[in-house]
C-alpha cells in the first residue's frame, strides 16, 4: 500500500512557519522550571524540527509512515535514554574553553535515572550568583541531531542523490555539535564576565541560536541537494 507524504504539497514557507511555532511552544514549555510537561515539551520540539525539515528537499520522506516513525523514534530516544557520556564530553569541552577565558566553572557528575546528571555552573560577575544548570540530551543537541539523521536515512531515493545526502549529514552533525558547544559556552561565558545576565542569555538568546542552527541545516539541505531524477540511475 502506498502512503504518500501528506506534507509534500504544502508550501515550504508554511512548513517553516508551522515548525517554528511548534519549536517555540516546546521551548517555552521546556523553559519553565520544574515543568511537569517536560516530555510534552521535548515532543513538541521534535515535532516542530521534523516538520520544519520537510521544507528542505534533503530531508523529505516519501510517505507518512516514515514521517510518523521519525517523530516517535526521535522523541522516545531523547526522552527515555540518557546519553550522559555525550553530555559529559560537552561539559568538559565547555569547561576548557571557559578556563581559557579566565572563568573557573564548577562541574558535577552524579547518578541520575540509570545514567548520570551532568551540571556545570559559573559565578555571575555582577551579582556573584552561581548560575548554569544541567546539560541534558536537548542541550547537547540530540533533540535536533536524531531527527536530522533519521530523515536522511529514510529519505525518498528519488528526491536526492546519496552523495549529496552524505555531505549534508556531515554538515548537520558539525553544525549541531559545534553550534551547541558554542551556545553552552556563551550561556556561561556572558554572565561569567558580566556581559549579559544569565536569564537573558539562557532564554531567549540560547533558544534563538538553536533555532538558527536548525534553519541553516534546512536551507543547506535544500540548496546542496540535486534531485536523483535529474541524474537517473543506470539500468
Amino acid at each position: 500500500m502506498n502512503h504518500s507524504n501528506s506534507l509534500v504539497g504544502y508550501s515550504p514557507w508554511l512548513l517553516f512557519l508551522v515548525g517554528t511555532i511548534l519549536i517555540i511552544a516546546g521551548g517555552m514549555a521546556y523553559s519553565i522550571p520544574q515543568s511537569p510537561f517536560i516530555a510534552l515539551a521535548l515532543f513538541l520540539i521534535v515535532l516542530g524540527i521534523t516538520i520544519l525539515l520537510q521544507a528542505s528537499r534533503a530531508f523529505q520522506t516519501n510517505n507518512d509512515l516514515k514521517l510518523i516513525f521519525t517523530i516517535i523514534f526521535s522523541a522516545l530516544l531523547v526522552i527515555l535514554i540518557d546519553f550522559w557520556p555525550i553530555q559529559w564530553s560537552y561539559s568538559q569541552a565547555v569547561a576548557l574553553f571557559l578556563q581559557l577565558t579566565g572563568i573557573s566553572p564548577i562541574q558535577y557528575l552524579t547518578p541520575h535515572f540509570g545514567g548520570a546528571q551532568v551540571v556545570i555552573f559559573v559565578r555571575e560577575a555582577v551579582t556573584m550568583r552561581i548560575v548554569g544548570g544541567e546539560i541534558d540530551n536537548a542541550c547537547a543537541g540530540l533533540i535536533a541531531l536524531v531527527p536530522c539523521l533519521t530523515l536522511l536515512v529514510l529519505r525518498d531515493r528519488t528526491t536526492a542523490r546519496k552523495p549529496d545526502l552524505i555531505i549534508i549529514g556531515f554538515l548537520a552533525v558539525g553544525i549541531i555539535v559545534l553550534g551547541n558547544l558554542f551556545r553552552i559556552f556563551i550561556e556561561l561565558w556572558a554572565p561569567g564576565v558580566g556581559v549579559m545576565p544569565f536569564e537573558l542569555v539562557h532564554y531567549p538568546l540560547a533558544f534563538l541560536l538553536g533555532y538558527f542552527g536548525i534553519s541553516v541545516i534546512a536551507i543547506l539541505g535544500q540548496r546542496l541537494t540535486k534531485q536523483e531524477k535529474e541524474f537517473p540511475l543506470k539500468p
